[in-house]
This record gives C-alpha cells, structure tokens and sequence, in this order.
C-alpha cells in the first residue's frame, strides 16, 4: 500500500470550509467545530499523529473491517435501546388501559353508591 502523505497542521487541507455546511449546522464555535471544546495545539497534534500512524499501519480492507465491526456493535446498541422503548412503550399501554379500568370502575361505584342513596352523581371530570 502506497503511503499517505504528511499533511502540515497548518495547510488548508485540513481545513473545513463552513460554506459547504447548510446554515442550520454552520459552526458558531471559533475553531470550526459544530459543538465541543477546542482541542490544544498538543492534544491536536497528538491525535493528528496517531491519526496518521493507525492509518499507515492498515491496508484499505482492514480499515473497512475496523468500520464494519465498529457499525455492528452500535447497531447492536441501538437494536437494544429500541427494543427497551418497545417494553417501556408497552407497559405505559397496559398501565394506562388499567388506569382507566380503575376510573370505570370507580364511576360504576359512585353511580350505584348514588343510586342507593337517592342522590345524582355528577360525572368525574379528567385531568
């Protein structure tokens, strides 16, 4: 594999252009960046190097391995998470269709209780 080119901290070809961003995520922050603290010069330049170093060590396919086994276990995170809102969606269902068994339940009462004593029962207003 052909190796990659040092590219200077300082050339425009590290550099992201905002126009090229829709306004809405056009960075308001000085160092370019959409969110997020401003990396130091040396904790750039660290990054940068093992950026570089990593990059030089792997052929293409394994650089497409290392993405694919990173893409599975996110997707793994976010199969789990939505199966969690599924089982959370599911019992405020069943909560709530025992909630409103419970507000039947008790209009039935206050009807009967009513009736036995002779007096009208308005009904319960929802909150």
């Amino acid at each position: 594999m052909a190796s990659l080119p040092d590219i200077p901290l300082d050339s425009p070809l590290r550099i992201h252009p905002k126009r090229d961003l829709p306004q809405l995520f056009a960075s308001t922050y000085a160092h370019g960046h959409i969110s997020g603290h401003e990396r130091s010069l040396a904790a750039q330049r660290a990054f940068e190097a093992r950026k570089s170093a990593i990059l030089r060590s792997m052929t293409a396919e394994q650089v497409e391995s290392a993405y694919q086994d990173t893409v599975k276990k996110i997707m793994a995170v976010l199969e789990e998470d939505r199966r969690k809102n599924e089982e959370v969606d599911r019992e405020v269902e069943k909560l709530t269709k025992q909630r409103e068994m419970e507000r039947m339940i008790f209009r039935k009462m206050k009807e009967r209780s009513g009736k036995a004593d002779g007096l009208e029962v308005k009904e319960e207003t929802e909150v």
